[in-house]
């Protein structure tokens, strides 16, 4: 069955729903923030003043102060991504949204490149947790020992199909009631079987026709009751 997933931005000022990512250097260090576009608005009020009394810097006072090409959005996400999983190997906390704490990075990079755990030390003590304690690797259940049967996973899948209409119950219903197999005759039909076909109930063989799908029978046997009512 196709996933979608929505990647969700978070505001790092307070928290709410970000809608754009903005860029501004500050003595040669380049940063970025994700804000909702009121507060990125009034970042734009904050800095304009500045902005027009100050002049664009020259390539030759760039390089004389050292200053670094800005960081790719992309650079950032994998090195929030290689913070992140390495903090859970060391049962650290740190936010799986949003920016990550400077000293939570500055841990990082000393553990990572440097071998110093003293700062991830303090953050964990700050966090109650033993430094001294060596995390225990996570226990992986492997699915083949899964207590979870064929038909409650059916159970389970049909339960996310939700609510259909009362032309896909029909055709749904009149499909498993003969030999599990539909032909769409016009683009109604055809409409209604592509529709179950999304929800994981039918599966298109060809053109025009159409199976049931083990999760579509189960669907139908779940709500038996409520359609013979």
């Amino acid at each position: 069955m196709a996933q979608k997933v929505r990647v969700r931005l978070v505001d790092d000022l307070d928290g709410s729903e970000a809608e754009e990512t903005v860029s501004f250097a500050l003595d040669g260090k380049p940063r970025e923030i994700e804000l909702s576009h009121e507060n990125a608005m009034k970042l734009r009020r904050l800095m304009s003043p500045y902005m027009e009394a100050s002049r664009p810097a020259s390539s030759t006072n760039l390089a004389a102060k050292g200053t670094t090409p800005p960081i790719t959005q992309a650079a950032l996400r994998e090195e929030g991504a290689a913070i992140r999983a390495w903090a859970e190997r060391n049962h650290l906390p740190v936010n799986s949204l949003g920016r990550i704490p400077e000293m939570t990075r500055k841990a990082w990079q000393r553990d990572t490149k440097q071998g110093d755990r003293s700062l991830l030390d303090q953050l964990l003590i700050k966090a109650g947790i033993d430094p001294t304690t060596k995390p225990e690797p996570r226990k992986v259940v492997p699915i083949t020992s899964s207590k979870v049967s064929v038909e409650e996973q059916l159970e389970r899948q049909a339960r996310t199909v939700g609510k259909l209409s009362d032309a896909q119950i029909k055709r749904l219903t009149d499909a498993c009631s003969g030999d599990g197999t539909a032909t769409a005759d016009d683009a109604k039909d055809r409409a209604s079987y592509e529709a179950l076909c999304r929800r994981g109930c039918m599966k298109r063989d060809g053109h025009n026709t159409y199976t049931v799908t083990e999760v579509g029978r189960t669907w139908v046997r779940l709500n038996q009751p409520a359609l013979t009512a």
